[in-house]
Formats: structure tokens, sequence, C-alpha cells
């Protein structure tokens, strides 16, 4: 066969976008290069990969069949490509860090005064934001590793290099009825709406644990309702000693729920090379974690 990896990008980039005209502005190529990539891969082929016939091409369903078998040669290209950078080893002049807003940032920001000093010569772009936020930067190549909490599946193309755990703690209003209690047990907090951390799109959430809850893509805002008596939740103990909520929310313990832990890891697309600043940047992390004082050993 004569099919070319240009041929299965323009092919899997397609299928994935939906579009054409959208997998070309993807890969900035002109729309016709792509639309002729696609047709001698079918040529190649022997059949159609795509119906053509309104207004969006959708995949036949050989198309269907063939899409895994070109994301996992081009899965395997971009592994490729990655040892082979790491093998020349090649140092990045520059690197886009992007965090997760629920992390301990007061800890995770003494890394860059270090890396300033270890690695004078990089230039860092630091952003900041939600999981979702972190993952969409990482997968969308605006960012080349990022610093999250994980309660939920990452995308296939994105690969956790775990760090530790961070503690959860159950707490309610100082006023809220839950307050008064010295030990909650599962059907007293089922009598209260209970607060959940979800995504963006209000999906992927924790599971709740009283039929009565709400779905809030922020530990903060979260916090926030917490201290209006709105609700209880759990949420990471290092968020709810912070000043803004400690002098008007209770951490209290339930006979119903053992320890809670959340993972924390950097993220990365699968085919990120590694090199002396990554390793170090996560050696690091991983340090900071370990000492950590609510980080649940590994």
């Amino acid at each position: 066969m004569n099919w070319t990896l240009d041929q299965l990008l323009a092919f899997v980039t397609a299928a994935e976008l939906g579009s054409f005209s959208a997998a070309a502005r993807k890969l900035n190529k002109a729309q016709s290069r792509i639309s002729s990539a696609i047709a001698n891969l079918e040529l190649d082929l022997g059949f159609e990969l795509f119906d053509r016939r309104s207004k969006f091409p959708v995949l036949t369903p050989l198309g269907r069949e063939m899409l895994p078998e070109a994301q996992a040669v081009l899965s395997q290209c971009l592994r490729l490509q990655s040892r082979a950078l790491t093998a020349a080893g090649q140092e990045p002049i520059s690197l886009r860090i992007a965090i997760d807003e629920a992390l301990p940032l007061e800890t995770i920001h003494t890394i860059f005064s270090q890396l300033g000093d270890t690695f004078p010569n990089t230039h860092l772009v630091i952003t900041s934001g939600s999981q979702d936020d972190i993952a969409i930067a990482i997968a969308d190549r605006n960012a080349d590793i990022g610093l999250m909490i994980s309660n939920s599946q990452l995308p296939a193309k994105l690969q956790l290099h775990p760090l530790g755990y961070l503690k959860k703690v159950l707490i309610v209003g100082k006023e809220h009825p839950l307050a008064g209690k010295q030990t909650l047990s599962l059907s007293q907090l089922q009598q209260y709406r209970q607060f959940v951390l979800c995504n963006r799109s209000g999906e992927n959430r924790e599971q709740p644990l009283s039929p009565d809850h709400w779905d809030i893509d922020s530990y903060y805002l979260i916090c926030e309702l917490v201290t209006q008596h709105q609700g209880w939740a759990l949420v990471p103990e290092h968020i709810a000693s912070a000043h803004w909520f400690s002098q008007q929310i209770k951490i209290v313990t339930s006979d119903a729920l053992s320890d809670h832990y959340i993972e924390v890891g950097i993220v990365t697309l699968v085919e990120s090379p590694k090199s002396k600043l990554t390793d170090w940047i996560t050696e690091q992390a991983r340090q900071l974690m370990a000492t950590t004082p609510n980080e649940r050993s590994t």
C-alpha cells in the first residue's frame, strides 16, 4: 500500500472534527489538500471512508472500522517521535505550564523560584484554571505540562504522572443544623443538600451521597455556598482551611465515611518527549506533595 501518514492524519482529524474544513484549519492546510489526501487514501484502500452526500461528511461503515486502526498507527508514530526526541537529547528552551486552581498554589509556586535558578535560560509561561481548563490546554497544545487534581478519566491522548494524594474533609457551615452533631450518620447527611464537583459541562461529577445534590465545577464556589449554610460537601482540606472560609465553616466527621483522598499529578500529551526540565519539575512537585501535611503516603 502507498498511503502516507499525512493521509492518515487528514482522515483521523476530519473524522474527529466532523468536517474537512475544520480539519484543514486544525492542520493549518488548505481544504483542497485535506480533501485530496483523503480521496487518495480511499483510492489506495479501495473503498470510501466518508459519505459526502450531506452537508458534512459522515463516516461510512468501513470508515468507522478503519478509524481506530488509523488512530492507533498515528499514536504509535507519535510515541516513536517522542522517543527519538528524547534520545537526541533535545531540551526545551521554553515551557508552558498550566496549574489547577484547586491545588495548594502557595506550595506549588515555590517550584518556580527554584526553576529560575536551576534553568535560568528557560522561558516560562504559567497559566491557571479549572481541571477542565488544564486538560483542554494540554490536549489543544496550548500548554506543555499541567499540574492538576484528577478525579475523572482523561482523554486517551493525555497521560497522568502521579505525584501523590490530597485529603478531603467533610464541611458544613457553622450555623448549619449538621454543625451541632458530634458524629454524623449517612442518614443525617442525606437529609440535606450535598455539593458535588463536576466538570464545566456538568458531567463527570463525583459520586453523590445525598439524593438532594447540586453539581458545581469549582471547589471554591462549593465552599462559598457551604458558608451560606446551603448544604454540605467533601472538599480538599487545604481549601477548607483557606482564610476565606475557615472562620465560617466547620470540619465534621461521619461514621459512614472513610478517609477520602484525591490524586494529584502532572498531565502531558502521550507523545510529549521527556527532558531534564520536565523530569526536574516532576521530581520537585513529587517532593512538595510528600511534605504536604494532608498527603497520603503512596
